[in-house]
């Protein structure tokens, strides 16, 4: 029986900062200073590709995205949704990224998603931080309470 893959410092990393910038949870200082010591020089062009990210996907999606608080161990699907675009972009895996526009974005967004997904994937594989599609699973604990926030 395969095992699903561990999540890696990719996975960790854009998960932790896409919450701590949705929900601004100290923002500036401490997710910075973790880009930094991650991606080394390369830290704010990775942070201000994963803003821009964010921004496009906020503005394009279809609706408000479901994100779990910092700290909370599990995925929301919505965040398991973005780990699948951006690491199918990451892996040449179009069909899948094809997939993941479609069901986050509206037709005439999805250029511009794709384009920030494109950049952030690159951005982190740069850095060696390469992502692992993450297990399909039910909805958590977590993301039924921040339905509910």
């Amino acid at each position: 029986m395969d095992q699903a893959p561990e999540f890696g410092p990719g996975e960790h990393l854009l998960v932790w900062a896409l919450r701590r910038m949705v929900k601004g949870k100290d923002y500036g200082p401490l997710v910075g200073r973790e880009f930094a010591d991650t991606c080394g020089e390369d830290g704010r062009e990775v942070l201000a590709t994963l803003h821009t990210f964010l921004l496009a996907l906020i503005h394009t999606c279809r609706r408000e995205l479901s994100i779990g608080h910092p700290g909370c161990p599990s995925l929301t699907a919505d965040e398991r949704q973005v780990l699948l675009l951006v690491a199918a972009a990451q892996n040449g895996k179009d069909a899948q990224f094809d997939a993941q526009l479609r069901w986050l974005a509206a037709e005439e967004d999805r250029a511009a998603l794709a384009m920030t997904a494109r950049a952030l994937a690159f951005a982190l594989r740069h850095n060696q931080l390469t992502l692992t599609p993450p297990a399909s699973q039910l909805p958590t604990t977590c993301e039924r309470e921040a339905l509910s926030a």
